[in-house]
């Protein structure tokens, strides 16, 4: 298991290897959602260091079809600690697309992290809508 280290209001490319920020997200047509961030190493052949992004419900479990569309669960598992479910896995098929899932040929990363460090006032904490 990985984990992330939380860090609030960061913006996205001030993160350091391992660390983690989440954000609000919107589209369009009024929908929003919270999107988790994280800077961490390819698991592939080339380790090389790469962000990533995936649609988060907080106090909520995995959504295939949420606002931000496939979005995974986060539980808190104590006052500084929350876990993500299922696995995040981020695949090479276009460079874009992150499902979960085993598909461990074509993964850039794959793993559960928790993301640990978080204040208590972090607005997304309550799982309320962005």
């Amino acid at each position: 298991m990985t984990d992330l280290v939380y860090r609030p209001g960061a913006h996205v490319g001030d993160l350091q290897p391992g660390e983690c920020t989440i954000h609000r997200a919107a589209d369009s047509t009024g929908k929003r959602w919270w999107l988790l961030w994280f800077y961490v190493y390819r698991e592939d052949v080339t380790g090389v260091l790469e962000d990533f992004a995936v649609p988060v419900q907080p106090l909520g479990p995995y959504t295939e079809a949420g606002a931000g569309g496939r979005t995974w669960g986060l539980a808190k598992v104590d006052d500084s600690t929350w876990q993500i479910s299922p696995s995040i896995n981020a695949v090479n098929e276009d460079g874009t697309r992150i499902h979960p899932g085993p598909h461990p040929l074509e993964s850039r990363w794959h793993q559960t992290p928790r993301i640990v460090g978080v204040p208590k006032d972090e607005p997304w904490t309550t799982g309320g809508q962005p």
